[in-house]
């Protein structure tokens, strides 16, 4: 019987040294199968936040291109367009005695400006009959209609009132696009 509870303490012995063995070589890789869960446990929080970020962020997106003015914006814009676009207003309000000229339009370098829209400065040389028509030619220029949305930064004309044969402007013109 005494050997028999020798074996068994030997037994036990055995069981216990080789229990704490493996706990102190696999010590590190448990802790590090707890931190590498407790990781993953955050990183599936942060993709639920990020994904709920993302569908509220699209359906923002979905709701800006319905608004209509804000497609002005967001179009493509050709230079050439541009330029039959002031053109177009030009050769439609033709008369015989009162007159608009387009002498020159001198586009600027494109850049992207602070709130990552392309930016475009447009110097409109014309030259007018009166003043009528150059207001007629800002209101086009201006309009909330247009197909196309430019800003004019600062204007000035001369005030000549005896001038009869017209005189000539520059408008500054600005002008934001995808």
């Amino acid at each position: 019987m005494q050997t028999n509870n020798q074996n068994k303490l030997f037994f036990y012995s055995l069981i216990l040294l080789s229990l704490f063995i493996l706990i102190f070589f696999t010590k590190n890789l448990y802790f590090s199968v707890l931190k590498n869960m407790d990781l993953v446990e955050t990183k599936q929080t942060e993709y639920k936040t990020q994904w709920e970020t993302l569908k509220k962020l699209q359906e923002i997106e979905k709701n800006l291109w319905k608004d209509l003015k804000m497609n002005k914006y967001l179009k493509e814009v050709k230079e050439d367009e541009l330029i039959e676009y002031f053109y177009g207003f030009i050769s439609n309000n033709k008369s015989w005695s009162w007159y608009t000229i387009i002498d020159s339009i001198n586009f600027d370098k494109w850049t992207k400006n602070e709130y990552w829209f392309n930016e475009s400065k447009i110097n409109l040389i014309i030259t007018v009959s009166d003043e009528q028509k150059m207001f007629e030619l800002l209101d086009f220029i201006t309009s909330e209609e247009s197909s196309y949305q430019f800003f004019i930064d600062n204007f000035s004309f001369p005030n000549d009132t005896d001038n009869k044969w017209g005189f000539q402007v520059t408008i500054p013109i600005r002008m934001f696009y995808k």
